[in-house]
Protein backbone atom coordinates (compact mmCIF):
# COMPACT_ATOMS: atom_id res chain seq x y z
CA UNK A 1 0.00 0.00 0.00
CA UNK A 2 1.41 3.22 -0.85
CA UNK A 3 0.97 5.99 1.77
CA UNK A 4 2.01 9.90 1.84
CA UNK A 5 3.36 9.26 5.69
CA UNK A 6 6.41 8.51 6.54
CA UNK A 7 7.28 6.00 8.69
CA UNK A 8 9.96 7.36 11.49
CA UNK A 9 11.69 5.08 14.21
CA UNK A 10 13.72 4.84 16.90
CA UNK A 11 15.54 1.37 17.41
CA UNK A 12 15.99 1.03 21.30
CA UNK A 13 19.12 -1.37 22.07
CA UNK A 14 18.47 -0.76 25.58
CA UNK A 15 14.74 0.73 26.07
CA UNK A 16 11.49 1.05 24.26
CA UNK A 17 11.60 1.55 20.61
CA UNK A 18 9.37 4.29 18.75
CA UNK A 19 7.59 4.49 15.43
CA UNK A 20 5.62 7.30 14.54
CA UNK A 21 3.87 8.37 11.42
CA UNK A 22 4.39 11.79 10.00
CA UNK A 23 3.38 13.84 6.79
CA UNK A 24 6.70 15.22 6.15
CA UNK A 25 10.13 14.44 7.99
CA UNK A 26 10.61 18.41 8.35
CA UNK A 27 12.88 19.52 11.70
CA UNK A 28 9.65 20.07 13.97
CA UNK A 29 8.28 16.84 13.07
CA UNK A 30 11.63 15.21 13.71
CA UNK A 31 12.04 16.58 17.15
CA UNK A 32 8.27 15.69 17.99
CA UNK A 33 9.23 11.59 17.75
CA UNK A 34 13.09 12.71 19.68
CA UNK A 35 10.21 14.36 22.43
CA UNK A 36 8.26 10.49 22.12
CA UNK A 37 11.34 8.68 22.30
CA UNK A 38 12.27 10.85 25.55
CA UNK A 39 8.78 10.46 27.01
CA UNK A 40 9.30 6.50 26.70
CA UNK A 41 12.64 6.35 27.88
CA UNK A 42 12.22 8.52 30.81
CA UNK A 43 15.66 8.88 32.82
CA UNK A 44 17.85 6.71 30.38
CA UNK A 45 21.13 7.54 28.62
CA UNK A 46 19.49 7.96 24.55
CA UNK A 47 22.37 7.69 22.05
CA UNK A 48 20.51 8.34 18.77
CA UNK A 49 22.52 6.95 15.54
CA UNK A 50 21.61 9.53 12.30
CA UNK A 51 22.33 10.03 8.88
CA UNK A 52 22.52 13.41 7.82
CA UNK A 53 19.26 14.19 6.34
CA UNK A 54 18.85 18.19 6.67
CA UNK A 55 16.25 17.89 9.72
CA UNK A 56 18.39 16.05 11.50
CA UNK A 57 21.75 17.65 11.67
CA UNK A 58 20.01 21.13 11.44
CA UNK A 59 20.42 23.48 14.47
CA UNK A 60 16.82 23.61 15.70
CA UNK A 61 17.31 19.75 15.75
CA UNK A 62 20.36 19.52 17.63
CA UNK A 63 19.14 21.82 20.10
CA UNK A 64 16.18 20.17 21.17
CA UNK A 65 17.80 16.84 21.46
CA UNK A 66 20.02 18.59 24.19
CA UNK A 67 17.39 19.66 25.46
CA UNK A 68 15.89 16.45 25.73
CA UNK A 69 19.28 15.33 27.08
CA UNK A 70 19.71 13.29 23.57
CA UNK A 71 22.86 12.53 22.22
CA UNK A 72 23.58 12.49 19.20
CA UNK A 73 25.56 11.02 16.21
CA UNK A 74 25.97 11.21 13.10
CA UNK A 75 27.54 8.85 10.47
CA UNK A 76 29.12 9.37 7.50
CA UNK A 77 27.62 10.34 4.27
CA UNK A 78 26.03 7.62 1.91
CA UNK A 79 26.50 4.84 4.90
CA UNK A 80 22.92 3.72 5.47
CA UNK A 81 25.01 0.36 6.19
CA UNK A 82 25.96 1.36 9.28
CA UNK A 83 22.92 2.57 10.71
CA UNK A 84 21.30 -0.53 13.24
CA UNK A 85 17.45 0.71 11.97
CA UNK A 86 18.12 -0.07 8.38
CA UNK A 87 18.44 -3.53 9.18
CA UNK A 88 14.60 -2.96 11.18
CA UNK A 89 13.17 -1.69 7.93
CA UNK A 90 14.62 -4.05 5.64
CA UNK A 91 13.51 -7.12 7.61
CA UNK A 92 10.65 -4.78 7.66
CA UNK A 93 9.78 -4.30 4.01
CA UNK A 94 10.58 -8.17 3.65
CA UNK A 95 8.15 -9.67 6.27
CA UNK A 96 5.72 -7.03 4.88
CA UNK A 97 5.79 -7.73 1.14
CA UNK A 98 2.86 -10.60 0.64
CA UNK A 99 0.65 -9.32 2.83
CA UNK A 100 -2.14 -7.02 1.95
CA UNK A 101 -4.25 -4.41 4.17
CA UNK A 102 -7.34 -2.90 2.85
CA UNK A 103 -6.52 0.75 3.86
CA UNK A 104 -4.21 3.47 5.01
CA UNK A 105 -4.93 2.91 8.84
CA UNK A 106 -4.51 -0.78 8.62
CA UNK A 107 -1.38 -0.53 6.99
CA UNK A 108 0.10 1.89 9.87
CA UNK A 109 -0.93 -0.55 12.60
CA UNK A 110 0.45 -3.20 10.98
CA UNK A 111 4.06 -1.82 10.26
CA UNK A 112 3.66 -0.65 14.42
CA UNK A 113 2.97 -4.07 15.09
CA UNK A 114 5.75 -5.74 12.93
CA UNK A 115 8.43 -2.89 13.89
CA UNK A 116 7.45 -3.48 17.55
CA UNK A 117 7.84 -7.40 17.46
CA UNK A 118 11.76 -6.55 15.33
CA UNK A 119 13.00 -4.26 17.87
CA UNK A 120 12.56 -6.17 20.13
CA UNK A 121 15.28 -8.45 18.84
CA UNK A 122 19.00 -6.95 19.19
CA UNK A 123 20.42 -8.96 17.09
CA UNK A 124 20.53 -6.16 14.41
CA UNK A 125 22.31 -3.95 16.68
CA UNK A 126 24.92 -6.50 18.27
CA UNK A 127 27.49 -6.67 15.68
CA UNK A 128 27.20 -2.93 15.22
CA UNK A 129 27.71 -2.22 18.78
CA UNK A 130 30.45 -5.10 19.33
CA UNK A 131 32.00 -3.31 15.84
CA UNK A 132 31.50 0.74 16.77
CA UNK A 133 31.15 0.02 20.64
CA UNK A 134 33.85 -0.33 23.39
CA UNK A 135 31.76 -1.26 26.63
CA UNK A 136 34.67 -1.30 28.56
CA UNK A 137 34.73 2.62 28.59
CA UNK A 138 31.25 2.46 30.19
CA UNK A 139 30.38 2.25 33.84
Amino acid sequence: MKTEDSAVGFYAVNGTSVVQWKETEEKERICEVLEAVREQNPGKRILLVLDKHGSHICEYTRKRAHQLGIDLVFLPSGSPHLNPIEQVWKYLKWTMAPIIVENEDEFHELVKDVFDQVTQRVSFAKSWCEKFLDFQKFP
